[in-house]
């Protein structure tokens, strides 16, 4: 069984943060409903809505097993850096960040595979994902708490998340959220890595990440 294909790349400003704006050759796009949690958050993201499929993954040299597309929100926050291919097998990381450049949340996407079976199996496996990216997305085990593991759905997916915080030195507390899914009737999916500054992000609880820009990107998230 592969579990998490790629290294999680860190969570700081870094020169490919700096570097990269958000591909111009995206299209624009409006959702309508966002679903992030167990309950259904009703709203619009208003963004480039970015495809992932055979194109995306010939002109990067990666896997992308499932093809899916999801909307970047442009409506809360204009600067945005994408980073294609992090840590040379995850598919994408879109930061998104203060007027002042300073980052606010991150949402990093990367493959996975689990075998097929029961929905009692793959949420069983899901569970395992999830634990074992929130720990590879922390820099020390030690210093850092999930809060909750539990159910959810992206759009009309079922996954697994686990919300926690972590230690991030100079950056103070750090949210995390890691939700793992799977396509319908299929063995490939995706982890959804969401970290969140609560002092740059306006968030004043752990549970408000289910509210910041990477959260609201990831809801967007519909396999092809």
């Amino acid at each position: 069984m592969t579990l998490l294909k790629s290294i999680v790349t860190a969570f700081y400003v870094s020169s490919a943060f700096l570097a990269a704006p958000l591909a111009a050759q995206s299209t624009e796009a409006t959702t309508g409903t966002v679903e992030i949690n167990p309950l259904t958050v009703k709203g619009l993201v208003v963004g480039k809505r970015m495809s992932f499929g055979v194109d995306f993954a010939a002109e990067h040299n990666i896997a992308v097993p499932l093809p899916f597309s999801f909307t970047i929100p442009t409506d809360r926050t204009k600067v945005i850096r994408v980073e294609p291919a992090p840590g040379g097998s995850g598919i994408y990381k879109v930061n998104f960040a203060t007027d002042d450049v300073k980052l606010k949340s991150s949402l990093q996407l990367v493959p996975i595979t689990i075998p097929m079976g029961d929905d009692a199996a793959r949420n069983q496996n899901l569970t395992k994902i999830a634990n074992q990216a929130f720990a590879a997305s922390v820099p020390d085990q030690d210093k850092a708490q999930i809060d909750a593991v539990r159910p959810t759905k992206i759009g009309p997916y079922l996954a697994i998340e686990a919300l926690g915080r972590y230690d991030g030195g100079a950056d103070g507390i750090v949210a995390l959220r890691v939700v793992t899914f799977v396509g319908p009737d299929s063995a490939d999916g995706l982890v959804g890595i969401i970290n969140a500054l609560p002092k740059n992000a306006g968030m004043s609880k752990v549970g408000d990440i289910l509210g910041v820009d990477g959260s609201r990107a990831l809801g967007t998230l519909r396999f092809d």
